[in-house]
Order: structure tokens, then sequence, then C-alpha cells
């Protein structure tokens, strides 16, 4: 690949494709949003050739499965689209036109996995076709999203548990493109995967304030670029509406950026709203870097027998959806602090001296104190208040350190508590 094109970041305004349970999705709003805003950005950066455009995350549907705390299963079946479907087939539209991979973002039903649905990412090319699914591997606690990780067993059976199961990456004419959603790109293990993979070019949407004030998203963008000699493309989020009035909704933070294989931020633009970044991309001279820089090239050095000590034992339980979709709110949480404390009990975390005397995990007021903030009372909404189902209990298990052995922990779901 030696042509030197352009990539684009779209960060666009969204509005939650439903905003009650009952309501039949609207994506058109949205649709129609980004039919112009891929038109005018593609316009506006010809420095060199477009091949690229990148969505923003929610995009296409907003959030509202997160920020109304719906069942999983009642957004599976009526928010959730299929990949490919009618929403696909026009973003397609618009790769074709432009003759451009097209990246975009969205939560999909699998055929697999009933009431349930995951986080995708997805690739349209430029003959409008799906090259490329995948399904995001770690969620916000706020998220009713399935992970593979939920479904392990299954997901295993069903893919293999090699790279491609979990770090798929789409190896295309203008590059190898791999994608971390949000909240992966928090975790360094996941863009070495990409990396591993063969991914030459990852794209990553998106986060929230307050990460994007205090530096923290840009921190992130540079390191995983850096470490793993790759191109990032990380378009933010814009205003997010959540109720049909467009009367309430809030800022992500914005500042989309590109960063290229060496950290180095190729354009960002500081402003939250609709707006685009454009960066040339050079796969072969992320290539050439690969193969001769004594500096700043990463991966040669890498010990991978000394890094599977880290990772050698469970901390997040897995298969918590295999024969149940995720949990509201309340419930993720307190698996969330059930898990905390199985790594403070392993020796991993030391806990704070001070206790806040709270007993309880604070999911429930902290769940109801921020759909207060943003949406107001979910009875206000037409939606009574639904009990939480039980939560899966934990417990470490380990080898009683035998014989004077190093002691070998892992963190279980506890099916007998249940």
């Amino acid at each position: 690949m030696n042509e030197i094109y352009n990539a684009i970041g779209l960060q666009t305004d969204t509005v939650d494709c439903k905003f009650r349970v009952g309501d039949a999705p609207d994506y058109e709003r949205n649709l129609r949003h980004l039919d112009h805003m891929i038109d005018m950005a593609v316009l506006h950066s010809m420095e060199y050739r477009p091949r690229l455009l990148a969505l923003c995350e929610g995009a296409i549907q907003g959030f509202p499965d997160e920020y109304h705390d719906w069942e999983s299963a009642d957004y599976a079946r009526s928010g959730a689209i299929d990949i490919p479907g009618p929403v696909t087939d026009r973003l397609a539209e618009r790769a074709v036109k432009w003759n451009l991979y097209l990246i975009g973002q969205a939560k999909a039903r699998m055929a697999e996995f009933p009431d349930r649905f995951f986080n995708t990412a997805f690739i349209i090319d430029p003959a409008g076709e799906i090259v490329y699914l995948h399904r995001k591997n770690v969620v916000f606690t706020i998220e009713h999203t399935t992970t593979p990780h939920d479904v392990w067993d299954q997901w295993v059976a069903m893919f293999g548990d090699g790279l491609d199961a979990f770090f798929p990456v789409a190896h295309t004419p203008i590059g190898n493109i791999g994608c971390l959603i949000c909240m992966e790109g928090n975790y360094p293990e996941l863009a070495r995967g990409l990396m591993m993979n063969g991914a030459e070019i990852v794209y990553r949407p998106s986060s929230i304030e307050n990460k994007i004030s205090t530096g923290v998203w840009q921190i992130q963008n540079q390191a995983r670029a850096l470490d793993n000699n790759c191109y990032v493309i990380a378009p933010n989020t814009g205003y997010h509406t959540v109720d049909a009035a467009g009367t309430r909704g809030f800022v992500t933070g914005g500042h989309p950026m590109i960063v290229d294989y060496r950290g180095q931020i190729a354009h960002e633009i500081r402003t939250q709203g609709d707006a685009f970044v454009a960066a040339p991309i050079n796969i072969e001279g992320l290539r050439q870097h690969r193969a001769n820089a004594r500096q700043n090239n990463w991966a040669p050095h890498m010990k991978t027998e000394l890094y599977r000590l880290v990772y050698d034992k469970a901390v997040w339980p897995k298969n918590l959806a295999a024969h149940r979709p995720p949990q509201r709110r309340e419930a993720t949480d307190e698996i969330y602090f059930q898990t905390i404390r199985r790594l403070q009990e392993a020796g991993v975390q030391v806990p704070p001296a001070a206790v806040s005397g709270r007993t309880d995990t604070g999911g429930a007021a902290a769940g109801s104190s921020l759909r207060e903030h943003i949406l107001g009372r979910v009875s206000e909404m037409g939606e009574g208040e639904r009990p939480v189902p039980p939560v899966p209990k934990l417990r470490v298990v380990g080898n009683d350190e035998e014989a004077g052995g190093p002691k070998e922990t892992a963190i279980v779901p506890d099916q007998a508590a249940e």
C-alpha cells in the first residue's frame, strides 16, 4: 500500500432512537444527519483522496439502553439492529458514493444469542459490503450489552479461542483495520491484541467527560498508537439528546483526533458538537518504521512469557450472560464491587483504611441519581420501577499453598450461593 490517503473521523450530534420501551425505533433522524455530515466531511478533506471514514459511537442509535436503564431483552427486541440490514444498507450508499471504507458502531443482534445484543463495530467496503464485525469485549457498568466474555463457553465453541475470535482485524487494500469501542480503549491489552493480529489502523470511539477535559482521552489515544506503532482514529460523540422534545441532553466533551504510528497527533479539534478530523494515512511509512526503526518500535522486544504471569488468574467472572441476558445497572454494580472485594481478599489490592460506612454497593442510589439528573424520574416517563434480579455471588478459589508452593487464586461465580 504505497498510496497516501486521507482518513476522516466524524463527530456528530445524536438523538436517542427511542425514549420508551414501547416506542418504535427512529433511526432516520440520525441517518439523515449522517448523510449530510459525511458528504460535507469528504468534500472538505480533499488534500489527499479520502479512503476511510469513521463514525462516532452512538451516531446511529444514540445511547437509550444505558441512559434509560432498560432491560437488555427489551432493547434487543426493539432497539438493536441487524447487521447487515436496512440501517447498514443506508450507510453503504455513502461508502459506494465516495468509494471509501466506512467504519461504524451500533448495538446489534446475533441470532445465536436471543434476547441479547452486542455493541458492534462494522466496516463497509467501497462496494457496499460488510467486510468486518467486532463485538465489544469490555463494557462500562451502565451498559446492558452482552460481550463475548459473558457467553464465553458458547462463543469459543462457535468461533474458537484464537485472536480472530476476540480481536478481529480486517485486511484491506488500504491497511489492516481493527476496532476498539469506547471502554475498550482504556485497556492496553485490547489494543495489543489487535496489533498482534496485524492491525495497522485502530478505530477507537469514544469517551465521556471528565476524561476529555482532564486529558485522559488524549493520553490513551496517543498511548495506544505509540505502544503498537499504529494509527488511531478517535472520533468522539457530539451533543447527545436524550428526550423526544430535544430539551434534555449533554455534551460528551468532544475533542476528536487522529494519532499517527509514532504517537503524534496528526489532527485534532478541541470542540464539541458536529465536527470532523482528517489526516493523511501512510501505511508504507508505518511498515517501514516497524521493519527498520531502532527506537520507538516496541513489538520486537516483547517478552510474552513474562506477561503470561500477570494474566494467569481470572478476575471478572465469565459466562455471566450464558443463561440470562445482562442485568440492569444495580445488578452489574454489585458484581463490580464484589470483584473489587475479591481482589482485596486475593491480596492483589489493599483495601483503604477509611471505610465509608456504606455496606451495599451504592449501585441503586448511584443509578437513580444518574437517571434523575439526566432523564428525570423513570415513573414520569411511564415506566414503573422494576425489581432487581438476584446477582451471582463470587468467591476466591485456590490451592491452599500446598507443599510450600505459591498460592494460585481465581475469582469465579459461586454456583452454590445462587
